[in-house]
C-alpha cells in the first residue's frame, strides 16, 4: 500500500508539473486535493455511519416538525431502542398540536430515525417544563454515558437545545441551571430559539399595548420582537457561566417556504473537531449547499 501511495503521489507530481499553463496547473491540484477529501471522508462513514444528536425542548418547543425539516419528510420518525428494537408509538393531535409520544416510559436513550435521512440519529428529551430536577439528571447521566463510549459512533456529536419564543416563561429555572453547570463537557450546544412569528405577534400586542395605532405596531414588530429576544433569551443565555456554542432563531418550521439551513450552517460552525465536520458534511443529503462551500474552502 506504501508503494502504490508512492508511486501515486508520484505521478500527480509529474502530471502537475507536465501543465505549462499555471491555471490549468492550479485546478488540477485543486482537483486532486478535493478527491483526496472525498476518499478520507469515504473511509470515515464507513467507521461512523451516523451524526448523533440529542434534542431538548418543551413539548410545545416545535422539535418534531423542526427534525422532519431537516431530514426533509413528512413522516413521524421511527423509534429503535439501544439494542435496536423497533418501539411502537402513539401520535396524537391536541389543539393542532402534533404529539408523538414512546408507548411505556420514555427514555432518552431511544434512537429517532427518519426513512428519509438515516444518516441522523436523535435523542430526544422531553424538557425541563416540570421543573422537577429528574429530567436534567438523566439528560446529564446521558451525556456522560456517550462521552465515555470508546467508538465515534456511539457519542453525542452535538445538542440541540430548542427554546421557544411564543411563552411568556422565557428561560425556566432548570434552563438556567442547564446553562450554568458543566453538563455537556466538549459536546457543543446549538441554541434553537423557534417560533419567532409567535414572538412578532406577541411584538405587535405589546406595542398597541403601549399606545401604538396597529399601522405602527405592525411596521415596528421585528425591531420589537428582536429586542425581545435579546432580552429575554440571548442575553440570559451568553451570560451564563457556560453559554451555548452558537444561536439560531428560526419562523415556523411548518412553513412550505421555510428551511433550516442556517441551523445547518451554525451547527457545521460549532463543531471544533475537524473530524466531525467532515461526518456531519458527509451525512447531508438535503443541503448540498453546505457541501458545496465546505469543499471551496477544502
Amino acid at each position: 500500500m506504501r508503494a502504490e501511495t508512492s508511486n501515486c503521489t508520484e505521478l500527480v507530481r509529474k502530471t502537475a508539473s507536465a501543465f505549462g499553463d499555471q491555471k490549468l496547473r492550479q485546478l488540477f491540484e485543486s482537483v486532486v486535493v478535493l478527491d483526496s477529501e472525498l476518499v478520507e471522508a469515504i473511509k470515515l462513514r464507513r467507521k461512523c455511519q451516523h451524526f448523533r444528536i440529542l434534542v431538548i425542548g418543551r413539548a410545545n418547543a416545535g422539535k418534531t416538525t423542526l427534525l422532519k425539516k431537516v431530514c426533509d419528510s413528512v413522516e413521524e420518525p421511527e423509534i429503535y431502542s439501544p439494542s435496536g428494537k423497533k418501539v411502537p408509538i402513539l401520535i396524537s393531535c391536541i389543539y393542532g398540536l402534533t404529539l408523538l409520544t414512546q408507548r411505556g416510559e420514555h427514555d432518552i436513550n431511544n434512537q429517532l430515525i427518519f426513512k428519509s435521512n438515516r444518516q441522523f440519529i436523535f435523542h430526544d428529551s422531553r424538557g425541563f417544563e416540570s421543573g422537577s430536577g429528574d429530567e436534567l439528571h438523566q439528560v446529564k447521566t446521558f451525556i456522560a454515558s456517550r462521552a465515555g463510549a470508546g467508538k465515534l459512533s456511539e457519542q453525542l456529536h452535538t445538542i440541540w437545545y430548542c427554546l421557544p419564543t411564543d411563552t411568556n416563561r422565557p428561560l425556566l429555572a432548570t434552563d438556567e441551571h442547564f446553562f450554568n453547570t458543566s453538563a455537556t463537557g466538549k459536546v457543543p450546544v446549538v441554541s434553537i430559539f423557534t417560533k419567532f412569528d409567535g414572538l412578532l405577534t406577541e411584538a405587535v400586542s405589546h406595542l398597541v399595548d403601549e399606545g401604538y395605532s396597529w399601522e405602527e405596531a405592525e411596521e415596528g414588530q421585528i425591531d420589537q420582537a428582536m429586542q425581545m429576544l435579546t432580552n429575554n433569551f440571548t442575553k440570559p443565555l451568553m451570560s451564563s457561566k457556560f453559554p451555548p456554542t452558537n444561536l439560531v432563531r428560526l419562523d415556523d418550521m411548518r412553513s412550505e417556504t421555510s428551511d433550516c439551513s442556517e441551523l445547518i450552517e451554525k451547527t457545521f460552525n460549532a463543531l471544533s473537531d475537524n473530524t466531525l465536520k467532515m461526518l456531519f458534511v458527509s451525512v447531508q443529503q438535503n443541503n448540498i449547499n453546505l457541501c458545496i462551500r465546505q469543499a471551496m474552502r477544502e
